[in-house]
């Protein structure tokens, strides 16, 4: 499982990305708009995901206590091709404290 460090009043927030199915070569990365996310840049997006049961992938990020984010889950291979997540883009309020949880479906 892919981490940032945890520098400061971060939080580790574990984002749940389901169904997300893959062709061969590619990983499931996370892109937002904090640097942590990469400011919506998919060569900076966190990640690659874990993928401990295909086709739900996990990712841990540290991201500044009480932030709202905004974020995508993208699917990336090693030639820099991506694929964005369809629909709104998902959003989250970091916790003040402990660690955070969320639960997309791709």
């Amino acid at each position: 499982m892919w981490l940032m460090k945890n520098a400061g009043n971060t939080i580790p927030v574990t984002i749940h990305i389901r169904n997300a199915s893959t062709d061969w070569g590619q990983s499931v990365y996370i892109s937002g708009n904090c640097a942590e996310l990469g400011n919506w840049d998919p060569s900076k997006a966190a990640g690659p995901a874990a993928c401990p049961n295909y086709p739900e992938w996990i990712l841990t990020v540290y991201i500044p206590a009480g932030q709202k984010i905004e974020f995508k889950a993208i699917k990336k291979n090693a030639a820099g091709n991506v694929i964005w997540q369809s629909g709104d883009n998902r959003s989250y309020t970091v916790p003040a404290s402990g660690a955070g949880t969320v639960n997309i479906d791709w």
